[in-house]
């Protein structure tokens, strides 16, 4: 009965020592992880090694720093053979062509008490190293990310040795200078070693020492505070001082900079000029010219007439595309010369734009305003000699008149610059003044504009579509996609003046979006044997989006890509390098047509049939209209179908408007027709019933 009492109690015993040793082990694993979870807050890599130099724990900065080596990274693994490793896979560029030396100095400093230095990795990062014994010979080791500090260092090294302005470190507990920049080796009069350790007070008049020291040790730029320095030779000179405190490599710095007083007032004066003045032809500029023509005009005391010429360079494009700037820029000095010895008194002569100038003539009648113009224009029209080139440009010129048409200065540029647009549409090289039904035009074309964006906006725009059809069957083959505009009070307005008019203001590549997106959703109530043909822009081949929208169109519609043909001018052909050629031959890949519009209106070059992949040719509808009245206009169509039918591609014929010139054309061998005699452009509401497959229901008979 004793021994198992005793035994019960043994038990009892060893039970209660193995429940404290796992409460033990629970709460040294509940510590390690409150540990773990302290240090993964730390901004800085921690890492905690043995006395063998085992790794034991670390946290996840330390790994994100050496992410490179995190695959070696285990408990146990020892430090060196993680560092041997890296070595040999080039983790440590430093260590490259003295991998064992490197590593043992490494392990040098990790068995001593305190060591820190500074580590680089492959991947370019710069890492502050802080190591600590600990009492059980355990390490602990802080990493620090200081890649942007040493590059922020250098960068001010570069900034401080190569700036052209005098630059000191000055030591403010010690009152000496611990470096110099060459600039302020030259201001005064030293060698960059002679400054660098010489005390501050040095460089000061004695009498404005103490004062100062006390600027010294502040942040202050001052720009009326000038300060009398010391040269090397005893010359007392005159600065302004900019400080500024900074902590560098472990002790307090103001960095000093210089600025010579005879040096800034000539900056400042270069800076004034270049306000007004335009560097490279020494012009007045754009800022120059509005603030002198205010002067002019608000000045009450002279009550004389102000007269503005603005003068564009024609051509002048053209000299900056073929031979570069530099030459556009030595034609615009001379140019500028030329017009300067034409220059009567109390005039200014500004350039305002790249190849714009105008001119402000003041206490001059307006003859001698018109005589001095059209000079400008003949002086510019003469040959230029640019470094061995004889180069052309001319001059157009637009003339407004304080006494007849406006003393307000804005009212009077604006003035002079529609003058300036009527005369270059008109006749390049000419003198034209202003007239008030300019003003009136350019209000209506604004008032046009705006209505044009909100009928944009609003949804106003409409899509009517004309058929074009077998001239031999009479059967439907294609509908052309035609954009109107029914204005609320003008009614219809032109395609051919709206669309410009969206080219002009940067919408039509938004309303070609439209018309396609739009369109192509049509198409799809039609039957699978009639096209969809949609106009394209020049402008959306140049502005390089024209391939995305139309398959985004095609995609959303689920509108197969060989029903769609784009009709496009001789004016994308003309654009200057292969992008227009690129694009069409990728649309063509997708099986999209591409149909030649307004043939023989243009230059027509027939290289264009042979470079391109035409799958169409609209004969313009000028010759067709002039079929019975001009023979040369058979002659050009006979011409034309002949070729189509050589080059395998279809041949329509626009504006046929009687059954006689449709016949002869059908006889002749044209292909497609299309004109007031099949039908006038209508809403896809209003056209034929498609209901049904039977391709007879889609016939229209003359």
């Amino acid at each position: 009965m004793e021994l198992e009492l005793d035994g019960a109690g043994l038990y009892g015993e060893h039970y209660g020592a193995m429940q404290s040793l796992e409460d033990a082990m629970q709460a040294a694993t509940r510590a390690e992880q409150r540990l773990r979870e302290a240090i993964d807050l730390l901004p800085q890599g921690i890492v905690f090694l043995d006395a063998d130099g085992r790794y034991i724990l670390w946290n996840q900065q330390y790994a994100e720093i050496y992410a490179v080596s995190a695959d070696l990274l285990a408990p146990g693994v020892r430090f060196a053979d993680t560092l041997r490793v890296g070595i040999e896979r080039g983790d440590y560029p430093e260590a490259i062509g003295r991998e064992e030396e490197w590593l043992q100095e490494r392990l040098a400093r990790m068995a001593a008490p305190a060591s820190r230095h500074e580590q680089r990795l492959a991947n370019g990062r710069r890492i502050l190293i802080d190591e600590r014994r600990t009492s059980d010979g355990g390490t602990i080791g802080v990493r620090v990310d200081i890649t942007e500090l040493r590059e922020s260092e250098e960068a001010f090294r570069l900034l401080f040795e190569r700036n052209p302005v005098p630059m000191l470190v000055h030591d403010i507990e010690n009152g000496f200078i611990r470096a110099a920049n060459p600039a302020a080796a030259d201001y005064f009069g030293y060698t960059v070693e002679e400054l660098e350790g010489c005390a501050a007070r040095k460089l000061f008049a004695e009498s404005e020492w103490q004062r100062a020291e006390r600027m010294l040790a502040l942040d202050v730029t001052d720009p009326h505070q000038v300060w009398p320095m010391r040269r090397a030779d005893g010359q007392i000179v005159e600065a302004v001082i900019s400080t500024r405190l900074s902590q560098l490599e472990g002790y307090a710095a103001t960095i000093i900079s210089v600025f010579d007083i005879t040096a800034r007032r000539r900056i400042e004066q270069r800076m004034a000029h270049m306000a007004k003045h335009d560097e490279l032809t020494g012009l007045a500029n754009r800022a120059h010219c509005r603030e002198h023509l205010r002067h002019l005009l608000e000045d009450a005391n002279t009550g004389e007439a102000v007269t503005l010429a603005l003068i564009d360079l024609d051509h002048f494009k053209a000299v900056n595309d073929t031979y570069g700037h530099h030459y556009g820029d030595a034609l615009l000095t001379d140019a500028a010369r030329r017009m300067q010895e034409l220059l009567p008194a109390n005039s200014l002569l500004c350039r305002i734009g790249g190849d714009e100038f105008a001119l402000i003539f003041h206490k001059s009648s307006r003859t001698q305003a018109e005589i001095v113009s059209r000079s400008i224009i003949s002086v510019l029209s003469q040959p230029f000699l640019v470094q061995g080139n004889v180069l052309h440009i001319g001059a157009t010129v637009g003339l407004a008149f304080s006494s007849h048409d406006s003393k307000d200065p804005e009212t009077l540029l604006r003035y002079a610059d529609l003058a300036l647009y009527a005369a270059k549409a008109e006749k390049r090289g000419t003198c034209r003044s202003f007239e008030r039904e300019m003003d009136a035009a350019a209000q209506e074309k604004t008032r046009l504009e705006i209505d044009f964006r909100q009928a944009l906006q609003r949804g106003e725009l409409q899509i009517h579509y004309q058929p074009l059809v077998n001239l031999e069957s009479g059967a439907v083959e294609c509908y052309e996609a035609l954009l109107r505009w029914y204005h609320p009070l003008r009614g219809a307005i032109s395609p051919d003046v709206f669309i410009p008019l969206a080219e002009e203001i940067g919408l039509i590549e938004a309303v070609g979006r439209f018309v396609i997106q739009a369109a192509c959703r049509e198409a799809m109530n039609w039957p699978e044997h009639i096209k969809l043909s949609v106009n394209v822009s020049p402008l959306q081949f140049r502005n390089g989006n024209l391939i995305s929208t139309v398959i985004g169109a095609l995609s959303a519609a689920n509108l197969p890509a060989e029903r769609l043909e784009l009709e496009i001018t001789e004016a994308v052909l003309m654009e200057k390098g292969p992008r227009p050629g690129a694009i069409i031959r990728n649309l063509r890949a997708f099986g999209i047509g591409i149909s030649l519009d307004d043939f023989g209106t243009g230059y027509s070059s027939l290289s264009y049939l042979l470079n391109y992949p035409f799958t169409k040719i609209k004969i313009d509808k000028s010759f067709i209209l002039n079929l019975t009245r001009e023979n040369n206009s058979c002659a050009v169509i006979r011409a034309v179908i002949g070729l189509g039918r050589s080059l395998g591609v279809t041949i329509t014929a626009e504006g046929i408007e009687d059954e006689t010139v449709r016949n002869y054309l059908r006889d002749e061998g044209c292909t497609q027709g299309q004109g007031f005699l099949f039908g006038r452009a209508a809403p896809g509401s209003e056209l034929v019933d498609f209901s049904g497959d039977s391709r007879e229901k889609h016939r229209i008979s003359a």
